[in-house]
């Protein structure tokens, strides 16, 4: 059985556990304690960064595209990746922009408005810390915040990734997927990193719905998020394949 070992809120943890889903792969999940549990990662797989899988054969695959891409040809069941050669490019024109462009810019979002929103940073805060230490984190003074948060994310990026957002949810009214007729790989790309703008339900009661404001209360955006939680529905309301 797959071993998939991530971090809980990583949105390219989620697109992998969504490829998962998707292709209805049993798998089990160990959560890696940020700091001393990325050693671990590190001396399995010579790489810090998450998500990482191991298969039945003890094969390590890390990075979530190669992780996807390696279980797509590895099950043939509910392929991602399109056949159609035009498909199969935009597909992985979009997957791209999405794990670069797109991700660079929610990360920066979700660090924005964490630094503004003490629930938001204290809700982030791993499952097993203790209660005292989030008590801490939720109470931490943070002056001249709005001046830091700005450094974080230039006005800039944020208007072009809002633009972009803008118009993928115009294309996507009355559509269920973004390119062709099926799920590909666009589409869990795009919608792992709207997780970091608006937390779905898959990330538990405390974050669901938590998010970036911005985004969130931005009336042209309301039908992609309601995409990604369609999607969401769609792919993890079929028979759970986690252990």
């Amino acid at each position: 059985m797959i071993t998939l070992y991530q971090f809980r809120h990583s949105a390219f943890c989620l697109k992998v556990r969504m490829a998962l889903h998707a292709k209805k792969i049993p798998y089990r999940i160990e959560e890696v304690k940020p700091g001393i549990g990325q050693i671990e990662i590190f001396q399995i797989s010579g790489q810090k960064q998450l998500p990482v899988i191991k298969d039945d054969n003890d094969q390590i695959i890390s990075d979530s595209s190669n992780i996807c891409e390696y279980i797509d040809n590895k099950y043939e069941s509910n392929k991602l990746f399109p056949e159609d050669p035009m498909l199969l490019a935009q597909s992985k024109l979009i997957e791209d922009w999405a794990d670069t462009t797109m991700a660079s810019t929610c990360k920066k979002v979700l660090i924005k408005s964490a630094l503004e929103n003490p629930r938001l940073r204290s809700a982030l805060v791993p499952d097993d810390f203790p209660s005292s230490i989030k008590g801490v984190i939720d109470k931490l003074p943070f002056n001249n915040v709005s001046k830091l948060s700005n450094i974080v994310l230039s006005n800039k990026s944020n208007i072009d990734l809002q633009n972009i957002l803008e118009a993928l949810s115009k294309s996507l009214i009355n559509k269920e997927f973004l390119i062709g007729d099926t799920l590909s790989i666009a589409d869990i790309s795009i919608a792992a990193q709207l997780s970091l703008l608006k937390f779905p339900t898959s990330s538990g009661p405390i974050l669901a719905g938590e998010g970036c404001q911005e985004f969130i209360n931005n009336p042209y955006l309301e039908n992609i998020f309601q995409w990604r939680d369609n999607l969401e529905e769609l792919i993890f309301s079929a028979k759970s394949q986690k252990i």
